[in-house]
């Protein structure tokens, strides 16, 4: 009777713990978005340089990244010469409270879609890494990219309306797809803008 009572406790046991992880899976699982989804969540489309990341204690959430940024071009929303943005977690007399949001390194550039902050006064980028996309060095220029493959983001996309480098790239393999130049992809988001 002890055995099968202590059987049955731990079969419960385990079936609660797989129900709990996979419910934490889901709530921090984003779904993929194409560019027009990306756009359309951003309040603020920037390209800019990190400059700073600070970590302050926050009641609500515990800490808070504070990262500076120079603004180098806007294609949507309206500021000055820096761009702040506020997330939730970081490190903090040695505790790190990580809630999965995107890092930003001092010197790196990138072009973020920023949603409207919180009223806790909280953003991460739109679909999290997918609203980050990272500013490189490429063979003729500097390059964007995301880690994803722009004809997946690019579903619909009416490719003689796009600017004639990235249509030219889609027609490459699928390694070749996941960098842009950093120009034609900001005339794109523009036009992406302008259209909506």
């Amino acid at each position: 009777m002890r055995a099968s009572r202590s059987r049955l406790v731990a079969v419960f046991a385990a079936a609660l713990f797989t129900v709990l992880a996979v419910a934490a899976a889901k709530a921090t699982s984003v779904l993929p978005l194409d560019l027009d989804q990306i756009v359309g969540g951003a309040q603020h489309v920037v390209h800019v340089r990190c400059i700073a990341n600070d970590v302050r204690a926050d009641r609500a959430v515990h800490a808070v990244t504070v990262t500076t940024f120079v603004v180098l071009d806007r294609a949507k929303g309206s500021g000055g010469a820096t761009f702040t943005v506020r997330q939730a977690g970081g490190e903090i007399d040695g505790v790190v409270i990580d809630y999965h949001v995107p890092k930003f390194s001092a010197g790196d550039e990138y072009v973020l879609f920023m949603p409207a902050s919180s009223k806790l006064g909280l953003a991460s980028p739109v679909g999290l890494a997918q609203g980050v996309f990272g500013v490189s060095p490429g063979g003729a220029g500097k390059e964007v990219g995301n880690g994803r493959d722009f004809a997946e983001m690019l579903p619909q996309a009416d490719r003689s309306s796009l600017p004639a480098g990235i249509a030219a790239r889609l027609e490459r393999g699928r390694a070749e797809r996941v960098r842009m130049d950093l120009g034609d992809f900001m005339t794109l988001i523009r036009a992406k803008v302008r259209g909506r």
